[in-house]
């Protein structure tokens, strides 16, 4: 048997003899104190963070029933059209409103629909009346659905489209004995409830409060909460479903909410996933805003296996000792070669070449595979160096097939896009003047009907080889499409734009290099539309213009150049 096999089976063996007795004791005991452990954490976490939140939500509270149970406000909800009244109600929902944490209140009225609002900053004085409430507008809907419900009180978020504000709003009904006459109320800051109550910044600890359903209502992450609960459909509300990775942990949460309501117990767990980690969910309900608290705990986070470390110390040791022998023995023949050719490996991997000198490493079927690997580190750089040039050469070719037009070696449509881009925000820096000249060659498709299509191909080179030679160096001239030609002109002025149009459609026009198989000279001409560019210019607007010049040319005689003109275009020759 060689060195390996016998190597993996001794080491196999010792591993067994005393990794799983180990393990599976570290194991038990792990499981058994982190599940009591958890609980027991789970319990009087969820309990201070009960006390923690009730505490700035039921003064709010308090004082918002005391708001609604006002004799000045029912009377004015009565009569909402009284301005005694109003202005008497005004008075009362200021002065409540310097007592509110946000120093903010509103007040709805059903018989009118009026809402009034003011703010900490007093932003509505004398213009509290905001807006009147519709019962067929989605966005007023919260409000009527509360009404229809009858709920004493109600606590959601909800963003006030209207104000332009979101809010944890605190909401009480205005009554006369059995009727209700509207709603009145304040709101805490969202954000700031979240940084002061629920953000505790404690790690593996996430604090979020839901309704029945299990609709978020409070998380550190805003785009978690479910605004507007009141008026959604179940199947559209955002609820625990979002943080928990299977649906039997959602029915187990829900369980424990459901067995809270008795107030036989206070506190409810669970464990559950979590973005695949193991969670141990703690559930309290908060039978005084009528909402749940659950506060999830990573128990990689608060209890890691690192707790164990006595434990696994012991473990350690315990192997270590065993394959001592092992390592002493093998050391010298096994390990220090294989490191060295891990070494070497590491830098094969990253593509250069193995400075390690392997060959005289090891004895007998180590050595062998050293020499080995040196023949196969050599072959494969030579492969790796012959493939990158080759992808580079592709590349290349590539990059040039995509911007390069293959019959008139001019740039394609892709390639003066891109050009163009480039040179007006260079010409935008530099505050010069980019123009532009549209080609369009005269009745092709009668050369190519009565000439053949070989004849209007050679039409195409030859009209690319006249613009390449009237251009300047650093111009750019591309084939469009077809038989359309658009030129570039950086640094141009409307003087050189006119006189290269002109000069080009000349120098088409008195071409004579074109001939019909039989000898016959054929004529051509071209009708060239120009544009200079303006500040305000984009691609787009240069191009149209262009294109709005050039279809003035072919409309007024063909054989001609036209410049724009955004007033009075006409001809420019």
């Amino acid at each position: 048997m060689n060195l390996r096999p016998r190597f993996l089976l001794t080491t196999a063996l010792f591993f067994v003899i005393v990794a799983v007795p180990s393990w599976l004791a570290v194991r038990s005991m792990a499981e058994s104190i982190v599940e009591k452990w958890a609980v027991r954490y789970a319990e009087k976490q969820v309990l201070y963070d009960k006390s923690r939140t009730l505490q700035p939500i039921l003064r709010e509270v308090a004082l918002t029933r005391q708001l609604a149970n006002s004799s000045v406000i029912r009377q004015w909800a009565q009569q909402p059209s009284n301005p005694t009244l109003t202005q008497n109600a005004i008075n009362e929902l200021e002065s409540y409103r310097q007592n509110f944490h946000d120093k903010s209140y509103f007040a709805g009225l059903l018989k009118s629909g009026a809402y009034f609002h003011n703010n900490a900053s007093n932003e509505y004085a004398g213009k509290e009346l905001r807006y009147v409430l519709n019962p067929n507008a989605a966005k007023d809907a919260w409000f009527f659905d509360l009404i229809r419900q009858k709920r004493e009180l109600h606590i959601n978020v909800n963003p006030d489209l209207d104000l332009g504000i979101t809010k944890l709003w605190i909401d009480v009904l205005i009554r006369d004995g059995d009727e209700i006459l509207g709603m009145t109320g304040t709101g805490l800051d969202l954000t700031n409830f979240i940084n002061t109550v629920v953000e505790e910044n404690l790690p593996g600890v996430t604090s979020l409060f839901v309704d029945h359903a299990g609709a978020i209502q409070i998380h550190r992450n805003q785009k978690l909460i479910d605004f507007g609960t009141v008026s959604k459909a179940t199947s559209q509300k955002k609820t625990l479903r979002l943080l928990l990775d299977r649906d039997e942990d959602l029915t187990a949460v829900l369980a424990a909410m459901k067995s809270l309501e008795s107030q036989e117990e206070t506190v409810a767990t669970a464990f559950v996933e979590v973005d695949g980690k193991r969670h141990l969910a703690g559930v309290t309900y908060l039978p005084e805003i009528d909402w749940y608290e659950v506060t999830l705990l990573d128990l990689d986070v608060l209890l890691p296996l690192s707790e164990f470390t006595g434990l696994v110390l012991l473990y350690a040791l315990t192997l270590l000792g065993l394959l001592a022998l092992f390592n002493i023995a093998l050391s010298r023949d096994v390990v220090m070669p294989l490191a060295r050719l891990n070494q070497a490996m590491a830098q094969v991997e990253t593509g250069s070449s193995t400075q390690i000198a392997l060959d005289t490493l090891g004895t007998g079927e180590v050595n062998q595979l050293m020499q080995r690997f040196v023949r196969m580190s050599q072959a494969v750089m030579e492969s790796r160096r012959d493939l990158e040039a080759k992808v580079q050469e592709r590349t290349a070719a590539l990059e040039r097939l995509t911007k390069i037009d293959p019959m008139t070696e001019l740039l394609n449509r892709r390639g003066m896009l891109e050009r163009l881009e480039s040179e007006l925000q260079r010409t935008m820096r530099e505050a010069n003047h980019l123009g532009i000249l549209w080609l369009d060659l005269d009745e092709f498709k009668d050369i190519n009907d009565h000439f053949g299509h070989a004849t209007g191909d050679q039409a195409i080179k030859t009209i690319a080889s006249l613009i390449r030679q009237a251009v300047r160096p650093y111009d750019a001239v591309s084939r469009w499409g077809g038989d359309e030609f658009l030129v570039m002109l950086p640094n141009a002025t409307q003087l050189y734009l006119d006189a290269l149009g002109e000069r080009l459609r000349a120098d088409i026009a008195n071409c004579r290099k074109l001939t019909a198989d039989s000898g016959e000279v054929i004529a051509m001409s071209v009708s060239i539309g120009g544009y200079l560019q303006t500040s305000d210019d984009t691609i787009d607007t240069m191009l149209e213009r262009g294109d709005q010049a050039l279809f003035r040319a072919k409309a007024l005689q063909r054989n001609i150049y036209v410049a724009y003109e955004a007033k009075t275009p006409g001809p420019a020759q």
